[in-house]
């Protein structure tokens, strides 16, 4: 939740994370060092989509290819599942979080104007498991 609260504009409370946890569909992870979370990531299975629900590094060590790692961590807990695609949201003004799932194959399927609460746009966007990884 501290991690959370210096990333993000729609924070997560710590009641949401505990119904996260509680809820059957969904899967979160954490990296860490020492007893130190630097980053984690969740995501929601539903029938064969994964959505994912966050992708998120600790600030002062973003930019050091640690999403990768994360991302790397959930391909591989994917591949040999009956999951076809992989889908999220990202906000239309988070270039690094657009450009770090660009590299990892995903394409913007549309704009959903107005989608947080803030009333900025988000582009939805989509991968197929298993390809290119």
């Amino acid at each position: 939740v501290n991690i959370e609260n210096t990333l993000y504009k729609d924070k997560w409370t710590k009641e949401a994370y505990l119904r996260d946890l509680e809820n059957e569909i969904a899967y979160n992870y954490v990296l860490e060092h020492d007893g130190v979370i630097l980053g984690y990531y969740g995501f929601w299975v539903m029938f064969d989509n994964v959505d994912i629900t966050k992708v998120s590094i600790r600030k002062e060590l973003q930019g050091k290819g640690l999403s990768n790692i994360l991302m790397e961590d959930m391909f591989s807990r994917l591949y040999n599942s009956d999951i076809t695609t992989i889908t999220l949201e990202v906000r239309v003004s988070n270039e690094p979080a657009i450009n770090l799932y660009k590299k990892r194959g995903f394409s913007t399927v549309c704009v959903k104007k107005g989608y947080y609460k803030d009333g900025e746009d988000a582009y939805y966007m989509m991968k197929g498991v298993g390809v290119n990884e």
